[in-house]
């Protein structure tokens, strides 16, 4: 991804700023604490066409986690 693509809440619509999870945890605490938010993330992610391997790594940096603790959640909730 180029560094002039920006990233925005998925919650407010505001354009986000490195790092990312920053806004989400202080302004959307309560998503931010929630890994079942993350389901939904990625199903509205790929449901636009975003591909597999773009979906956990915006994911990731919006939500300061690895990929691999998002596909290993996602799996075991059975959305992968």
């Amino acid at each position: 991804m180029s560094e002039e693509e920006s990233r925005f809440c998925p919650y407010c619509g505001v354009a986000l700023e490195h790092p990312y999870w920053a806004h989400i945890q202080a302004k959307h605490p309560e998503k931010y604490t929630q890994k079942e938010t993350w389901i939904k993330l990625y199903q509205d992610y790929t449901g636009l066409g975003m591909d597999e391997a773009t979906s956990l790594m915006v994911i990731s940096e919006l939500f300061n986690a690895t990929q691999e603790e998002i596909k290993s959640f996602l799996k075991n909730e059975k959305v992968l």
